[in-house]
């Protein structure tokens, strides 16, 4: 070991990161620079998966949040799941409601036909 492992402090990382399941969290890791903690949350997530890595002083840090357990996760998970599925479908409801009004536009723009 060297002296300087001693006689400085880790510090304090966090990052936004990618799960396989698409959520995105922050992460945090302890570790001696910021170098390191890219390397590692990398290794931890994916190299696309990580988004920002930024240092934060020790007294920032929110001990007040919650550890997730893997139920909770998964209920997460599908709630965000459920809110992504609704918001495609108020989209494909839009864009009939869209093509609609448009298929009115042309009938109604179209031009009469004369009859003899």
């Amino acid at each position: 070991m060297r002296l300087h492992e001693f006689t400085s402090p880790l510090k304090t990382f966090i990052a936004k990161v990618k799960l396989k399941n698409g959520s995105t969290v922050t992460a945090s890791e302890r570790t001696d620079s910021l170098n390191s903690a890219r390397m590692l949350f990398q290794h931890k997530f994916g190299d696309k998966n990580v988004f920002s890595v930024t240092q934060v002083s020790d007294s920032v840090i929110d001990e007040g949040t919650k550890t997730l357990s893997s139920q909770e996760l998964q209920v997460k998970s599908l709630a965000d799941q459920e809110a992504k599925l609704k918001q495609q479908k108020k989209q494909l409801v839009a864009r009939q409601a869209l093509t609609k009004a448009q298929a009115k536009m042309r009938d109604a723009s179209a031009p009469l036909s004369v009859q003899s």
